[in-house]
This record gives C-alpha cells, structure tokens and sequence, in this order.
C-alpha cells in the first residue's frame, strides 16, 4: 500500500488544496481525498471541504491493507509555489 501526500498551499494567502491518495500493491487507486481552501464563502462541507466525508472510507482501505499484511509506503509532494 502507498499513500501519497500531495499539497498545493499559498503560503501568503491560505489558498489551496490538500490530496491524500491510497495505492495497492499494483499501483491501483483505491480511495482518494481532497481538501480545498477557495474562498471564505465556498468553504463549507458541501462545496471546498467536501472530501472529509471521505475521510472514513480512506482509513478504512488503509486498515483493511493492515490486516492483510500489506506494506506501507509514504510519499509528501509539495507543489507549492515558492518551494
């Protein structure tokens, strides 16, 4: 199993978004998350923080890769500017 980390953040204004993207064994997607920071009116949990309610199904495939023994591996991208 592989989780990839990936952040998009303007360091001066807060804006951006936040990827976190579970993997098989095989390099196959099997659950995805994603976080934005827009504007202050679209941060609501039916438009730019929509993706907690996906939370749960992440941790879930995580926790089921466990128990079947699966191996873990992180990866952090930072594709913000300025980096």
């Amino acid at each position: 199993m592989k989780v990839v980390e990936t952040h998009n953040i303007d360091e001066e204004y807060g804006k951006g978004s936040v990827y976190v993207t579970l993997y098989d064994n095989e390099g196959k997607r099997i659950a995805s998350v994603v976080i934005c920071a827009g504007e202050p009116e679209d941060n609501t949990f039916n438009r730019d923080l929509n993706g907690a309610y996906k939370i749960a199904a992440l941790v879930k495939a995580a926790y089921e890769a466990g128990k079947r023994g699966e191996t873990y591996e992180y990866k952090f991208i930072d594709e913000s500017e300025g980096e």
